[in-house]
């Protein structure tokens, strides 16, 4: 009997557009009914892996599923999804708002003129924002202009378009900080550092680098990142590492039909049964019992 095809985590352009290189400079706004009316309102969880998005939604309630979390919305909201994120979505029909993606090239030119948009996409989250606040009005009408000119394409359309995006993410930021109390600076250096980790480990964690390997790439010595860890993450940084394996884990488990052997190997373990027990002892069931569950994520 032939044996069935691996599946895969759907790997998308754009949701339902075959994958393809994206545009270092590349950044695209529509409706969140554009493309989910003809879906029935469901984006079932997918990822895309040179692309993060933002999501705006002015009207209507729904559900936003990223990486083991599922989270209840309702408008006024802000969802975003870092590249390489597995998300999903169910909007309640009707739903208004918009979607926004962003090469990762061109959000980490962005962040290096200001730190704080990377912190936007460090980890998925759904925040609820407040609905008559003048920055929440601000916002919306900064989306909405943004949508028209994605839409006009007129003369010089990218450049504009970079700075509607400027615009509006600065707005984001605004807004997203307005719901938290101030930092003081330590704890400000501390999430920046944290942050840089945590882009590391997304290029590095299937590479069995130490911890001394990241510190010395970061610069900073292994007291420093372990103190930032503690106090912008609540854990050190192996145990980030560990769960940054365990979350590829998952997703392999969850949406591929992969050998659990063969996910070892792909993750950077030389010995599948050790692999077997590193997942076991975190997530409290074993690999294949992991599996069959059928966990949502």
């Amino acid at each position: 009997m032939a044996r069935a095809a691996p599946r895969r985590i759907p790997d998308y352009f754009l949701y339902g557009e075959a994958r393809r290189g994206v545009p270092g400079r590349f950044v695209h706004v529509e409706t969140i009914e554009a493309r989910s009316a003809r879906h029935h309102w469901r984006i079932d969880p997918h990822l895309h892996r040179c692309m993060h998005q933002m999501v705006i939604i002015s009207q209507g309630r729904g559900i936003a599923r990223a990486e083991g979390s599922v989270v209840e919305f309702q408008p006024p909201a802000l969802i975003f999804a870092p590249a390489g994120t597995v998300h999903g979505y169910e909007f309640e029909p009707g739903t208004l708002g918009f979607v926004v993606s962003i090469a990762e090239e061109l959000l980490a030119d962005l962040a290096r003129r200001e730190t704080g948009i990377a912190g936007l996409f460090t980890a998925p989250q759904t925040l609820a924002i407040p609905g008559r606040a003048g920055s929440t009005a601000a916002l919306m009408r900064l989306a909405r202009a943004f949508a028209r000119e994605h839409a006009a394409a007129g003369p010089a359309g990218a450049l504009a378009l970079e700075g509607w995006l400027c615009v509006l993410l600065a707005q984001a930021l605004r807004v997203s900080q307005s719901l938290l109390r101030p930092a003081d600076a330590a704890l400000s250096r501390s999430r920046e550092l944290v942050t840089r980790f945590r882009n590391l480990l997304e290029s590095g964690f299937r590479s069995n680098r130490s911890i001394p390997d990241y510190a010395r790439a970061l610069q900073a010595s292994e007291a420093r990142l372990r103190n930032a860890c503690l106090a912008a993450a609540g854990r050190p940084p192996v145990q980030l590492l560990h769960a940054r394996l365990l979350l590829e884990a998952k997703r392999q488990l969850i949406y591929t039909a992969l050998p659990v052997g063969e996910i070892a190997y792909t993750l950077g373990f030389r010995d599948p049964a050790y692999f077997t027990r590193f997942f076991t002892r975190r997530a409290g069931v074993s690999p294949r019992g992991y599996r069959s569950r059928g966990l949502q994520v």
